[in-house]
């Protein structure tokens, strides 16, 4: 978000500006790289980001009194750019090189996290004349003890807890000229403070995650401060209106009453609304002014702009600019931008004797537009790093996968991430996190870890609800907050003046003001594609609490088919070719408990969810697809198994959308990405490798989609944009295995309005096709392609045993015998793939196309398909060949991929991607498929 300069920070000879809200920081300054920074006069907020040292106090010593002092040396001690973890500044320091590869993490002493961390920055302050200087934590992992120039402010057992802001008025202990302040950092325990965790997403980093969770700042104001300023909005049903209502609190912290005139005003484009109102503020006290249209007409707009989720509108925003005067001059300022938008949530209605659930499944509606939520469950980095442009490309692949949300267990990643959701239009799904003290009942939290927990409640309130990305929050994860627990969430959620929906938790259960949440979770391993689709009273089970039973109804806030496999090229960047084995290992295929403990996946195995082990996932694939001899032929098979699952996943969620009695209203897929490396969970890898399962939902994500129903095998089109989809055809092909059509339906499609979902087609498999054979779908509005849709199927079905798979977390089980039947792929002939492909330039992004070409030919009807061809872009030489070692070219964004192709038929993908990431190569494409042969193109422009 565009920010006007409040305090200037001037390190060396940089400048950077920096305009922040009292809340919560949505810009951050220029990183620099002097240790000292020198604070300029001014009013407002800025982040302390720059100038930061730490060392263990096994090395430092304990003195808080003499480390803090401006004439300290802190010979020896390690800088970082930027406030971080403990590990996170070892790293940044070139300790533990290449932390991700094989099991070096492993390797991390433990023992040295054992004692507290200093954190230090030296700052050079010219505080004006009769104005007050705070210093602002905001949040820390662990506990600390703060000094300021030698003198102790604050003490651990109030300054902790990841989301806490804590204000420290320090007029008196700074200086005109060099300053100092230290935190002496205790470590992170998650079963004991508030604070943040990646529970079973990754091995726990070696420090707990222990240092500071967003930068300090620093304040200064004259005789008012400006603090908790906000919109309020009040929308017409229509989105005709919108009333807006300003809130600011003027603070006081004079010996005498102040008289001050408060200006806030609303900008956007050539648009400008400014109120004034003058006030007079007590001694040493707060006032909050409330703005309302009935004393200020303006306020009232007419024809808003408003604020849609991208796949449905534009994502317009408004500027809010408060300032507080002081006999003329400005005492405070305080800026941000906010959207206007509707956002409301309820209980699908229960239809008796049919509905699985008792009270309706969670529904959510934007700007009266009821939507299916389908995003991923987020992680930040294992040690909480932070990069903007890691951020924007990560933004860049949800929409590129159709998805709409991302979903926050806890974990909140700097305001800079919800900025620019804002900005892109995709919806965070916020709430607090599981497992850990989060979710200890109140009675075991003391009186201090209440006050805290009220403390970072309101925090978090004040922060995230102007942002309109965020659309509701979740209180409770896996348990729902007891009625004490729910009385400080909601108390500090109503101060701050929150108006999206509030949810109890994100299974199935109640909180006694909140009630029920219409809300499920799991499963976490391995199921079919039909499981998904299945949506009868067998797949509710006798849980009230609906875990794990994860078929495509309702509102699931967690749940995928397990294990994701890397691409051959991710796996070559974090495992050594030993551990590779283990994953494809035969000895893998043995049942769900089987093969060895992989440290990728989680360092010991887990019996519920039968993760750090590949059996679950691997046994069913043996099954399905037959055996696999090496990583090559493995690969074919996980690839194709990953898409398929994931495809089925999301289209059964879309599909079922419009269900009178189970309606599906939202599904995260657990999850998006991962903290480090992984072979679980994952849509995309840490290093935005692209595996099969990413490709099936970007398959499942298009704007206007035509699936199949392995439920019933009905053909479904679903309309995910904004407008109504007209003059739309329908056609399904059931092609024989050795490539002969044995049955086509078409349809004309009815007009489908915006996220409407049609069955179009019911055609029957015929008599006599291969036992395991193809099913081509595609949708035309007249001679150009909308939707092309592939599956490979089998006469032989998939059986789930319902009874031994619900409530257990760990997938599917399958009945005896009851694995679908797509051996056939393997005796596939060679396909005759013709590829041709080209790059232009497009500002800094290379755009890259490529024509693949099924160049086969019918013999007598026959011809052989060429099935699940993916295309990679590659760094390569002059010549037009690989240029060898780890050449893929990432991020990248692919309109399609994983296509398969019957003789005569073409298709053309297309990718964009930095042109800076072919590193001065010209880009070559490389092709690989399951009965292709591998190859590589030039795609010079």
């Amino acid at each position: 978000m565009a920010r006007s300069p409040i305090v200037t920070l001037v390190v060396a000879a940089m400048l950077a500006a920096a305009a922040t809200s009292c809340g919560t920081p949505r810009t951050s300054p220029a990183r620099a790289t002097a240790a000292t920074t020198v604070a300029a006069p001014g009013t407002g907020v800025s982040d302390l980001t720059t100038g930061w040292k730490i060392q263990s106090s096994a090395v430092a010593g304990t003195s808080g009194a003499r480390i803090s002092r401006p004439d300290y040396s802190p010979t020896g001690w390690l800088s970082i750019k930027q406030p971080v973890t403990v590990m996170a500044g070892l790293l940044e320091n070139g300790r533990y090189p290449g932390i991700f590869y094989s099991d070096r993490l492993k390797t991390v002493p433990t023992e040295q996290f054992a004692v507290n961390w200093w954190y230090r920055t030296q700052l050079t302050v010219h505080p004006r004349k009769e104005s007050r200087t705070f210093l602002i934590m905001n949040g820390v992992l662990g506990t600390a003890d703060l000094w300021v120039n030698g003198t102790k402010v604050a003490d651990r057992s109030q300054l902790q807890g990841a989301y806490s802001r804590l204000e420290y008025d320090i007029t008196p202990y700074v200086r005109d000229g060099s300053n100092a302040i230290a935190l002496d950092v205790a470590k992170n325990d998650p079963k004991t403070l508030l604070t943040d965790s990646q529970l079973d997403w990754n091995p726990p980093a070696p420090d707990r995650n222990t240092g500071l969770r967003f930068p300090p700042q620093l304040a200064e104001a004259g005789q008012i401060s400006l603090r908790n300023v906000h919109v309020n909005q009040h929308n017409a049903k229509d989105l005709s209106s919108s009333d807006l209502t300003l809130k600011a609190d003027l603070r006081n912290d004079t010996a005498s009453a102040q008289r001050a005139e408060l200006t806030e005003a609303i900008t956007r484009g050539g648009t400008r609304i400014a109120v004034t109102t003058e006030v007079t503020v007590p001694a040493k006290s707060t006032r909050t002014v409330t703005l309302t249209p009935a004393d200020h007409r303006q306020l009232h707009l007419g024809h808003p702009a408003v604020w849609w989720p991208y796949q449905l509108g534009g994502q317009p925003l408004y500027h809010l600019d408060a300032s507080v005067r002081v006999n003329g001059k400005i005492s405070d300022r305080f800026t941000e931008d906010f959207g206007i938008r509707t956002v409301t949530s309820r209980l699908t209605p229960v239809v008796p004797g049919k509905t699985h659930t008792p009270h309706g499944d969670r529904q959510f509606v934007i700007n009266g537009v009821p939507l299916v939520i389908r995003g991923g469950g987020w992680s930040p980095d294992m040690f909480m790093r932070y990069s903007p442009r890691n951020i924007r490309d990560q933004l860049s692949y949800v929409k590129n996968l159709g998805l709409n949300t991302l979903r926050f267990e806890g974990n909140f990643p700097p305001d800079d991430m919800f900025a620019e959701m804002d900005r892109a239009g995709i919806l965070a799904m916020t709430g607090w996190q599981c497992c850990d003290r989060w979710e200890t009942p109140s009675s075991t939290w003391p009186e201090a870890l209440k006050a805290n927990a009220g403390n970072q409640a309101t925090r978090v309130a004040r922060w995230l609800r102007d942002h309109p990305s965020v659309f509701t929050f979740f209180h409770g994860s896996d348990a729902a907050p007891d009625a004490a627990k729910e009385s400080i969430y909601l108390s500090a959620f109503e101060t701050a003046g929150w108006q999206t929906p509030q949810v109890s938790s994100g299974q199935y259960k109640s909180s006694p003001r909140l009630g029920p949440s219409g809300a499920k979770e799991g499963p976490y391993n391995y199921v079919p594609p039909g499981y998904w689709w299945a949506n009868g009273p067998e797949t509710a089970g006798t849980d009230p609490t609906f875990t794990n039973a994860g078929s495509g109804w309702g509102y699931d806030t967690e749940t995928s088919a397990g294990n994701t496999v890397p691409t051959q090229d991710s796996l070559n960047r974090f495992l050594t070719p030993a551990e590779q084995r283990e994953i494809w290992d035969p000895s893998t295929t043995k049942g769900p408990d089987a093969g060895p403990d992989l440290f990728h996946v989680y360092p010991t195995y887990n019996p519920y969810t039968k993760t750090a082990r590949m059996g679950q996932y691997n046994t069913p694939l043996w099954n399905r697809y037959g055996g696999w001899s090496d990583m090559v032929s493995y690969q074919k098979i996980a690839q194709m198994g990953g898409y398929e699952t994931t495809r089925a996943q999301f289209e059964a969620y879309i599909g079922h959308s419009k269900d009178p009695a189970n309606p599906s209203t939202g599904v995260i897929y657990w999850m998006a990405n991962k903290a480090w490396p992984s072979l679980h969970w994952n849509l995309y890898n840490y290093d935005l490798d692209q595996p099969g399962v990413y490709f099936g939902a970007l398959k499942a994500g298009e704007p206007v989609h035509i699936m199949y129903d392995y439920a019933n095998g009905s053909i479904k089109v679903a309309n995910l944009t904004g407008g109504s989809q007209k003059d739309l055809t329908a056609s399904a092909r059931f092609i024989d295995l050795n490539g002969t059509v044995k049955r086509t339906d078409r349809a004309r499609v009815p007009d489908l309005p915006s996220q409407d979902v049609r069955t179009v087609l019911t055609p029957v498999v015929p008599a006599g096709i291969s036992r395991t054979y193809f099913l081509e779908l595609t949708l035309n509005r007249e001679d150009r392609t909308v939707s092309r849709n592939v599956y490979w199927l089998s006469t032989k079905r998939d059986a789930v045993d319902w009874s031994e798979t619900l409530g257990k977390g760990s997938g599917a089980v399958f009945a005896p015998g009851g694995h679908a039947d797509l051996t056939g792929l393997r005796d596939l002939a060679p396909a005759d793939v013709r590829v041709s492909a080209s790059t232009r330039r497009e500002g800094d992004d290379a755009v890259t196309t490529v024509t693949i070409r099924n160049a086969g030919r019918y013999t007598g009807g026959r011809g052989v398909p060429a099935v699940f061809t993916r295309a990679d872009v590659r760094r390569g030489t002059a010549d037009g060949r690989r240029r060898g070692g780890d050449d893929q070219v990432l991020p990248i964004l692919w309109n399609d991929n994983n296509v398969t192709l019957w003789p005569g038929q073409s298709q053309t993908l297309t990718a964009r991607y930095r042109a800076s990431e072919l590193r001065g190569s010209p880009p070559v494409v490389g092709i690989t498929g399951r009965n292709v042969r591998d190859a590589t193109v030039p795609a010079g422009g």
